[in-house]
């Protein structure tokens, strides 16, 4: 069962959402340098995204079981760990890291808490991700901009760059959420959910993709020099192709941790 459960967790699949907080951490850690509590947020970082995976594989089983593809992946829409297991080890994971963000200031904890509470109403009743336009906005805030903020905010403060690039993050986690709807269109529409995607249609959302992904690049590249912003427009160029629009944002902050870092 422990194979299982970690299984659930997911947590190779999560590696994009525990580096929004490792960025984070990075650009205020010069200003804080103390490796304990360093160590302490990046497992509670850890555990809050294998956490928000399980929660999510639990009551997505029903709709994961339609889809043999995502069997591998979801151990309780395959029978090998019941929904049961997968709900009581996901709220032990949770409980855990909840306590360790407590021992870190009251700015982190909260935000601890906020990401907890919309991941678990992201997936559990009343499942945003159910909900047009809240499950993209929703999980743009819990699996983007909050993470980053959780790294970010352990020096006690938010520098304007810091802001910036948490807005550029919520704008490209959007797109990134609208992504993984339009691979499960299919599925979603054969289950009879009613995605973001599917309520405005495939097209409308691969605008979008393209319209945040473009703000996104935007802003990290005004934040470098308000010229260099109008390259961000380049990013419908190359609207298609998702990994150059990946590589160019992650190139683009991993640019912005050296510049404070250094």
């Amino acid at each position: 069962m422990l194979k299982a459960i970690f299984k659930n967790t997911r947590i190779l699949d999560g590696r994009a959402f525990v580096g929004m907080g490792l960025l984070g951490l990075a650009m205020s850690f010069s200003r804080n340098p103390d490796v304990y509590d360093a160590f302490i947020l990046v497992v509670s970082l850890l555990l809050y995204v294998a956490y928000a995976f399980a929660i999510n594989n639990c009551f997505d089983a029903d709709t994961d079981s339609l889809n043999p593809a995502k069997w591998d992946k979801n151990p309780v829409a395959s029978g090998e760990l019941s929904f049961r297991a997968g709900v009581i080890s996901s709220t032990l994971i949770i409980l855990v890291g909840i306590f360790l963000a407590s021992t870190l200031g009251r700015g982190e904890f909260w935000i601890y808490i906020t990401m907890v509470a919309l991941a678990t109403v992201y997936s559990a009743p009343p499942r945003l991700k159910a909900r047009p336009i809240i499950d993209v906005l929703s999980h743009g805030i819990f699996f983007g901009v909050l993470p980053f903020l959780y790294g970010a905010y352990f020096d006690g403060i938010l520098t304007r760059g810091e802001i910036t690039i948490a807005v550029a993050v919520l704008l490209y986690s959007f797109a990134l959420e609208l992504r993984n709807h339009l691979e499960d269109y299919e599925s979603d529409l054969r289950a009879g959910l009613k995605t973001t995607p599917i309520v405005l249609g495939r097209e409308a959302s691969e605008t979008l993709v393209v319209v945040f992904s473009g703000l996104s690049l935007v802003l990290l590249l005004a934040s470098f020099n308000f010229a260099l912003g109008a390259l961000g427009v380049a990013v419908y160029g190359f609207r298609g192709n998702y990994r150059l629009m990946d590589a160019g944002v992650v190139a683009l902050l991993i640019t912005h941790m050296l510049g404070t870092v250094v």
